[in-house]
């Protein structure tokens, strides 16, 4: 009698617990259906929300293509305006998508709305507790004040020297593939490149991944292959939860011992070395000038605040994400389309023999002696935002506030922002034609203020590196280091895009299935935006290169 009363409760308690969330989900699904109920938008029903009108637009793209490059699509099959909503939920909050300038100015540059949840969650293992990219008020402004220096333009060009000793050993790994004729991803090769050349900046440190194993950056290879895109675009996400989880918190775990371990001995040897801009210095800087503020004595300080030291490393390990995405994407973009544009390609090879003279070999010595040479690289300039116009590698994603409106800019109606994430396209911004004429098309003209189409006359419709007071803190080191690479190589090399052999790439522990099955056009280029962390070319720009005469 006693086992089925027992029996019974558990019943009666399961029964409640279900029934509980059912009620819960279905008051959850009312509101969210409710709130973008009569917002301009793609088809939208009360059960399934915008989730069918979602599925039917991603079902005609590339299967890993990059979620920023769908929304331009949906926008193009229903025949939306310059903003709408979208309702994803369960998978996701509210979506409310704009491909207008002057409303993206209204949340990022006249005000600047705070950064949605989801970033504070996408960075929770590329960077963690106090990073710069998903904090918000006094912390950030605290962080970015004690950066900054270490990014100024005089600092940065100080790095040069260092900067063209990486870019050597890379360049003499492109030798060896034109030399073998190998086939191999150029992505890949440019990430370690410019991971080392952010470890020296970061933490004063040469990684060294080019030339073999480092357990820091071989580990967030690791986690960048494991970070989510999001279930609404990957529902598979919600399968492998339980193996993504633990993984990641391991490989966490191995670079913040790594970074923390490089951060306790620049804090012990601090007395012996002079004023550094390195971005590890710098924390440490901000950490010593809060203790001395409040003790007003540093003697006694013998190791570092437990959670001081937690918040430098999240910013260290978001540095190197942030910083090695940029310009590893932009290089195999630029590879890629300067050799389908071959008088661009001719343009700024000539621009290098004007800069350089005519011997590609003299370039490194040339920058060590006076790297303000690179400021004479006008249209490798232009070559580098037209590249990330067309492939930008991620935007920026507020979230809405209670009594904070939007406005449509031809009728002043006011667009409510409140529960909904405001995702300014940064794919559909710089690919619309109100702002840029024939936008599918590679033209760096278009940024060269010589030009009767530069980018002045679009309105601040590039976003390269976001706007307002949160853009990218490391966009001039990006500049810098693409100019540099493209200056050392691109005289020396043609490459040539591989995409037809990717089969004979599977199982080389990039990351990449190498995919050959289904549609692999997007935008009409083979070498579409798959989401890696973040978007990055697909398959890696696998391709051959061959030596110049």
């Amino acid at each position: 009698m006693l086992e089925l009363l027992t029996t019974a409760r558990l019943a009666w308690a399961v029964g409640i617990v279900l029934l509980t969330f059912i009620i819960r989900f279905l008051q959850k699904l009312h509101f969210y259906r409710t709130v973008v109920k009569g917002l301009p938008g793609p088809p939208h029903s009360y059960i399934w929300g915008s989730l069918k009108s979602m599925n039917e637009v991603i079902s005609k793209q590339p299967k890993r293509a990059a979620p920023q490059t769908f929304a331009s699509f949906l926008k193009e099959e229903y025949d939306l305006g310059d903003y709408f909503y979208v309702d994803p939920w369960p998978f996701g909050d509210p979506i409310m998508m704009i491909f207008d300038v002057d409303i993206m100015h209204e949340f990022t540059v006249k005000q600047s709305l705070p950064k949605h949840p989801a970033v504070e969650d996408f960075m929770q293992h590329l960077g963690g507790p106090g990073n710069l990219v998903s904090s918000e008020g006094a912390e950030w402004k605290k962080w970015r004040s004690a950066f900054n220096p270490g990014f100024s333009a005089s600092h940065l060009m100080s790095l040069v020297p260092a900067i063209v000793d990486d870019v050597s050993v890379f360049k003499d790994i492109l030798t060896k593939h034109a030399e073998n004729n190998d086939l191999f991803r150029m992505e890949r090769a440019a990430t370690r490149l410019t991971v080392d050349i952010i470890g020296r900046v970061v933490l004063d440190f040469a990684l060294d991944s080019q030339k073999g194993p480092n357990e820091l950056v071989d580990t967030f290879m690791r986690q960048v292959q494991w970070q989510k895109v999001g279930a609404q675009f990957n529902p598979i996400e919600l399968i492998d939860f339980p193996i993504r989880v633990p993984m990641q918190h391991y490989l966490t775990w191995k670079m913040d011992r790594y970074i923390g371990k490089r951060l306790d001995e620049r804090f012990a040897t601090r007395e012996g070395r002079g004023k550094s801009k390195a971005v590890v210095d710098l924390a440490l800087e901000a950490y010593l000038k809060e203790v001395k503020g409040t003790t007003g004595d540093l003697s006694k300080v013998k190791t570092m605040d437990p959670e001081f030291k937690q918040a430098a490393i999240s910013n260290m390990k978001t540095f190197i994400f942030a910083g090695h995405d940029t310009t590893s994407s932009t290089i195999s973009y630029a590879y890629y389309y300067l050799n389908k544009y071959p008088d661009t390609l001719a343009r700024i090879r000539k621009e290098h023999d004007d800069v350089f003279g005519t011997d590609p070999n003299t370039v490194p010595e040339q920058l060590k002696q006076d790297p303000r040479l690179l400021n004479k690289l006008e249209y490798t300039l232009a070559v580098t935002r037209e590249v990330l116009r067309l492939q930008p590698p991620a935007s920026t994603i507020r979230v809405g506030q209670k009594g904070f409106f939007l406005h449509d800019p031809k009728t002043g109606e006011p667009l409510p922002t409140e529960h909904f994430m405001l995702w300014p396209v940064d794919v559909g911004l710089h690919r619309h034609e109100k702002y840029w004429p024939d936008p599918h098309t590679f033209n760096p003209d278009r940024h060269l203020h010589s030009s009767a189409t530069d980018t002045n006359n679009f309105s601040g419709a590039w976003v390269g590196f976001s706007k307002g007071s949160r853009n990218c803190i490391g966009q001039e080191l990006a500049i810098i280091e693409t100019k540099v690479i493209l200056a050392m190589t691109l005289r020396t090399f043609d490459f040539q895009p591989a995409f037809n052999e990717l089969e004979k790439l599977k199982g080389d522990g990039s990351g990449y299935p190498s995919d050959v099955e289904g549609l692999q056009v997007q935008f009409g280029e083979e070498a579409y935006q798959v989401q890696l962390g973040t978007a990055k070319p697909r398959e890696g720009m696998p391709g051959r290169l061959r030596l110049r005469g």
